[in-house]
């Protein structure tokens, strides 16, 4: 449980996602942390983040703009950091859990893990590593424009993304054998092998490569982009 929400923590709270995190977001925190430790001593289940729901909300209420030249990716401009979604979503998984029990028995668990298949399939489009993988089999004159290809050389780039898909092999192999319960420290086995890199990139060449958004180049228009889309975002009234 705390690996995956680390983990979900860490690729929601990316900078390029632009969240701004009022004295709410610390306020949730120590509620969270005091529901844990006492469900702990009632035997209660934990609240835990589920990484693909939560990434695919945080997608469903971002803004992205509409004035991209055709080709180009939209940019994030902003998400819509509310409580609203969030409640609803926990009212209806709680309404369904009690009153539609009998029925969800009834759904075949193929289609269960369609879903969850399509979720993750979904939440994975646009993850740099993800790209960085398909450039694999792309010659170098039809590379991505974006930053992380002009700043750092193919080579560089295919070798660090050959030791990411190397690490995750690793992980998977560990969760899947007897040896799971050595996953923790197999994870926190990879700080030092970051540090090993750092010998070999510089900060800059891993700066871009840890992006999460696919190009950080900044054109000074955001604000510009984001007032054209208030017209529309706007007309539909909600709760803050």
């Amino acid at each position: 449980m705390y690996v995956e929400v680390q983990f979900t923590c860490v690729l929601v709270n990316k900078k390029e996602r632009k969240l701004k995190k009022g004295s709410g977001y610390h306020l949730d925190l120590v509620i969270v942390s005091f529901m844990a430790l006492g469900c702990s001593f009632f035997g209660l289940p934990w609240m835990c983040a589920a990484t693909v729901q939560t990434i695919s909300h945080i997608s469903s209420v971002s803004v992205y703009s509409r004035t991209h030249a055709p080709g180009e990716k939209p940019k994030l401009l902003q998400v819509r950091e509310q409580r609203v979604t969030n409640f609803f979503c926990s009212l209806l998984i709680g309404v369904g859990v009690i009153f539609a029990a009998d029925a969800l028995r009834l759904v075949p668990k193929a289609v269960v893990f369609g879903v969850f298949l399509y979720l993750g399939l979904s939440s994975v489009s646009g993850v740099q590593f993800v790209d960085r993988v398909k450039l694999f089999f792309r010659p170098a004159k039809h590379h991505y424009d974006l930053s992380y290809v002009r700043k750092v050389r193919t080579w560089k780039m295919h070798a660090f993304t050959g030791v990411q898909l190397f690490c995750l092999l690793v992980l998977i192999s560990v969760k899947s054998t007897d040896a799971a319960l050595s996953f923790p420290f197999v994870l926190l086995l990879m700080v030092p092998l970051r540090r090993v890199l750092e010998r070999f990139y510089t900060k800059e060449e891993l700066h871009e490569l840890d992006r999460d958004d696919c190009d950080a180049d900044k054109s000074g228009s955001d604000e510009e982009e984001l007032s054209h889309e208030k017209g529309s975002y706007e007309e539909t009234v909600m709760p803050v």
